[in-house]
């Protein structure tokens, strides 16, 4: 249980240099979509050879797709969905709401699929332990995203409570794609497999989008900057070892465990990437706060799965 988790803890750790790496190439070929699209295809061509490295083929047993539920399979759409309408919240509700409102419903709705052994997982009831651990972490996320935040002096009307609905159905997708592509990965005996056809998933609905949206195409040098930097390329890399990462974990851990572990590697990544400017992030001094928000949160971490680390 030890290993899992610190596995979780550096998956997570990972995804802020993500958003980093792709925030720079979105703003070399200026569409979001284009910047998905581009790491999307990506991943799909780092996870297609170690699908065929590992397992021998990139394919899957056509029976699968008769004796298997539709909803096995969606686990890549849905993560679009969730990542194309982040990308389009942003700029309503800002990041603070949108962090937390994402982080409160991913925690709510996986610890729901476990009580409930819904998408097919298996059943970890929420017991005190887990559900103070919960909370614990919870809160210490926030209490971690607010003590670096500076609300900005609003140019415009309040947002419509919609939107923050909207939020938490983003962070309720990211719930159900852990358990689905953990799922996944039981039907295929493979997290890199189950990451692979969640990626090609993914890749065929961002091309969808592109055709729908058709912006341009054209990748430039950003003012400011000599060239671009190879490593912008590279965002695709890192979402593939974290769909893998969840994909393996989903199983063994529960859904709820690894979206909290993974969301505590996320902010402690995140405090590193602003408090020493990585991968031309702006620098952004760690606050104290912060600290101790990501301090509390591995101590909810430990209660959590105390029953099972000190059985």
């Amino acid at each position: 249980m030890l290993l899992y988790g610190l596995l979780g803890l550096a998956v997570g750790v990972l995804m802020p240099s993500q958003s980093a790496i792709n925030n720079r190439l979105r703003s070399a070929v200026a569409s979001p979509w284009v910047m998905a699209t581009i790491s999307f295809l990506v991943g799909t061509l780092c996870l297609a050879i170690l699908t065929w490295a590992t397992v021998g083929t990139i394919g899957f047993d056509s029976n699968h797709l008769a004796t298997q539920p539709g909803w096995l399979w969606i686990g890549g759409l849905v993560g679009v969905v969730a990542m194309t309408t982040t990308v389009l919240l942003l700029p309503i509700i800002g990041a603070l709401y949108s962090t937390a409102l994402n982080l409160t419903a991913q925690v709510i709705t996986t610890m729901t699929i476990d009580q409930f052994g819904w998408f097919g997982v298996e059943i970890y009831e929420a017991s005190a332990w887990r559900l103070v651990g919960a909370l614990i972490v919870l809160s210490a996320a926030l209490l971690a995203v607010v003590g670096g935040y500076r609300r900005p002096r609003l140019n415009h009307a309040s947002p419509s409570p919609i939107w923050y609905l909207v939020g938490l159905g983003v962070g309720i997708c990211f719930g159900i794609q852990v358990a689905v592509n953990g799922q996944l990965t039981n039907v295929l005996g493979s997290a890199i497999h189950a990451g692979f056809i969640s990626f090609v998933v993914g890749t065929i609905a961002l091309l969808i989008l592109l055709v729908i949206t058709r912006p341009s195409l054209r990748i430039t040098v950003p003012t400011g900057q000599r060239k671009n930097p190879w490593w912008m390329w590279l965002g695709g890399v890192l979402g593939a070892m974290y769909v893998t990462g969840v994909a393996f974990l989903a199983p063994l851990i529960g859904s709820a465990a690894t979206v909290i572990v993974i969301q505590t590697g996320i902010i402690a990544g995140s405090l590193a990437v602003d408090h020493f400017g990585l991968l031309s992030a702006p620098k952004k001094p760690v606050q104290p706060l912060q600290v101790i928000g990501l301090v509390v949160m591995v101590s909810g971490v430990i209660i959590m799965n105390a029953p099972e680390l000190f059985a």
